[in-house]
């Protein structure tokens, strides 16, 4: 195997690590200020590009799809509690919040371990 094939899962991990912390970020933004299309819009946008690094380490397809699947509860949670819908219970906005971050920090973590891996 080329030295070029050993460490590409390393730059592509090291790529969506990258890509999760301007994701988590701008989520976090969102969460502050629900209304914002542009940064609905900017945030869907790094999904996909969470999407595409993550379907080249099929590895982390159980870690991306959760993400995936706590990250439409998030917006949904958002969406409701924002557009005049049946508002989601504090409670439950906390926990559906705290799962997405778990989420998050789950792919980075697995992410980190697949790079390290990969480099030794």
């Amino acid at each position: 195997m080329s030295a070029s094939r050993a460490t590409a899962p390393d730059a592509v991990a090291f790529q969506l690590v990258a890509a999760l912390d301007s994701y988590e970020r701008d989520v976090d933004a969102m969460i502050r200020a629900p209304l914002d299309m542009d940064l609905y819009r900017e945030v869907s946008e790094q999904v996909d590009q969470v999407r595409m690094h993550a379907a080249a380490l099929p590895t982390l397809g159980a870690q991306w799809v959760e993400l995936l699947i706590a990250h439409t509860e998030l917006v949904h949670c958002l969406w409701r509690n924002n557009h005049g819908h049946e508002a989601t219970l504090p409670r439950e906005a906390d926990a559906i919040r705290a799962h997405h971050a778990e989420c998050v920090a789950a792919l980075r973590s697995r992410c980190l371990r697949l790079a390290a891996c990969a480099g030794s």
